[in-house]
């Protein structure tokens, strides 16, 4: 669980608090039901909202995707370790990412123009095999970042008020619950681009309070260090990077709004205006930890954590600036926690292959909403749910996207599974390489040390996983096509639907064209 360790007594109290809180969460109700009236009727927008997001409705929704409350924990966090450097790496491992989605959505429109999720693809070229355990793994990916999120407002709310966090926090999942669940993913599209524009005059407050009310001196700034590069920073670039735009893959939700795009320009369009909107708003809440340092409010010698550094610095404010935390943090985690929601309505209908009831989904969606809230009040740490997430997606995601591209037809699913399998053995051989016995190189799979080590532990498991997962894949291709070769049967080759049907009617052509030359 975030830690939620006091810098000093709560400055909002428990009736102000109570009115911040829940006039914003009735503000996003109304705006959630008002939104969702259009879409709580038609299945098609209530689960895809295929092609229904101009550029700026789809930039704004592609910020919400990547950002709830803990970035106010793990971004300045990664400040006070690695610095400036860190800084930077983490803002453009978040942002950079998006441009996938501006690669492969196209891709996946080409292949089935009636595209709407990853998994629809993967159950089209690959079987309901596969298709039944990647819906799972997103289901369960989408699981683990509303624990992380609920885990992190958890921590805000107790640390920020002297309210008990538990009843704020199911409310909370309570009024999302309503309007996704009347609205579906339309009404998520509509809230998040509204939610958006608050949450960023919202952090360009933030940030102006900030900066006219905290001056470090030259020699307090270069006392606390943070501003030459470092080595983790580098580091950080390409473990973060691949961490995020792998896990991101298994996340329905960046997918729904790739797929809600009117057409290829306008997601390229709305990639590259999301991509600068999140590494701005990332970057300003990073250099919180920095900042935090040099003013000397938090310091690696203190009992705080880093993670808390953000909040030392709003604690040595007027009360109203917490406030104005209270009711950004809030907003962060609407919009995370109501995008998670629709995620999980479109991977359980997707997993039901679409054969579901709608309002089935939506009982289905509510009820898993409880066991969510439990392990969110018993969460290890958010970072580490977070990196045994991502390091699943690097050891998984690679082999299914292979069957996007004709050459690969030859690709089975049966290739595909020993690939994933081999991704995640991959990072244990080389951790036993690496460190040199079995138990702690097998432990790297868990990532016991975390992301911050002296080591390139973490750094070779990031980039061992996703190559691993690619050679087991093509080294058991061969080896099946091998024996398929040998007792002479004939080989698999993967053919769309669609060219069959246009093979089958260029043969009844050319029969027919014969039969009237005889």
């Amino acid at each position: 669980m975030a830690d939620g360790s006091d810098t000093s007594d709560p400055k909002v109290s428990s009736p102000a608090a109570n009115a911040l809180i829940y006039m914003t969460l009735i503000c996003f109700l109304a705006l959630g039901l008002v939104a969702g009236w259009r879409s709580h009727r038609n299945a098609g927008l209530f689960l895809k909202a295929i092609k229904s997001q101009a550029v700026w409705a789809l930039s704004l929704n592609f910020l919400a995707v990547n950002i709830g409350s803990g970035i106010f924990y793990s971004l300045p966090e990664v400040g006070t370790i690695a610095g400036i450097t860190g800084v930077f790496a983490y803002s453009f491992a978040s942002s950079v990412p998006l441009f996938v989605f501006a690669i492969f959505g196209p891709l996946f429109r080409k292949y089935n123009s009636k595209q709407w999720s990853m998994t629809a693809f993967i159950m089209e070229r690959f079987g309901r095999p596969l298709h039944i355990l990647y819906s799972i793994i997103c289901t369960l990916f989408v699981g683990m970042y509303m624990v992380s999120e609920l885990t992190t407002i958890y921590g805000v709310f107790k640390l920020l008020t002297p309210l008990k966090p538990l009843a704020p926090m199911i409310v909370i999942c309570v009024i999302t619950t309503i309007y996704t669940a009347f609205g579906g993913v339309f009404a998520s599209l509509m809230t998040d681009a509204i939610q958006c524009i608050l949450i960023f005059v919202l952090i360009i407050v933030a940030v102006i309070v900030i900066g006219v009310n905290v001056h470090p001196s030259k020699e307090d700034i270069e006392r606390a260090g943070l501003v030459k590069p470092t080595k983790m920073g580098g580091e950080l670039f390409v473990i973060l990077t691949l961490a995020i735009m792998f896990s991101n893959m298994y996340h329905q939700g960046f997918w729904q709004r790739t797929f809600a795009s009117r057409n290829d320009r306008d997601l390229r369009w709305a990639t590259f205006f999301g991509f600068w909107l999140v590494f701005i708003i990332t970057t300003l809440v990073g250099m919180a930890g920095p900042l935090a340092a040099w003013a000397g409010t938090w310091s690696p010698d203190s009992d705080v954590p880093g993670s808390s550094a953000f909040f030392t610095i709003i604690a040595s404010m007027d009360g109203w600036v917490s406030g104005l935390t209270l009711v950004l943090t809030t907003s962060l985690s609407c919009c995370a926690i109501d995008t998670c929601q629709t995620a999980m309505f479109a991977s359980l209908y997707d997993l039901a292959e679409e054969r579901l009831n709608i309002w089935v989904v939506r009982a289905v969606v509510v009820i898993l909403n409880v066991p969510v809230i439990f392990l969110a009040m018993r969460a290890p740490d958010i970072l580490q749910v977070y990196l045994l997430a991502d390091l699943l997606a690097s050891a998984t995601i690679l082999p299914v996207l292979f069957g996007l591209f004709k050459r690969f037809n030859f690709i089975h699913w049966t290739d595909a599974l020993v690939g994933c399998f081999g991704g995640i053995i991959a990072v244990g051989a080389f951790g036993q390489a690496y460190l040199g016995n079995r138990h702690d190189g097998w432990r790297l799979l868990l990532l016991d040390g975390g992301l911050y080590v002296t080591d390139e532990r973490v750094l070779g498991a990031f980039c061992f996983a996703p190559l691993g997962s690619v050679v087991f894949m093509f080294f058991f291709a061969g080896l099946r096509m091998g024996v398929t070769k040998l007792f002479g049967r004939n080989q698999y080759c993967h053919i769309k639907k669609d060219e069959s049907n246009e093979d089958s009617e260029t043969q009844d052509s050319i029969k027919s064209s014969s039969s009237i030359k005889k």
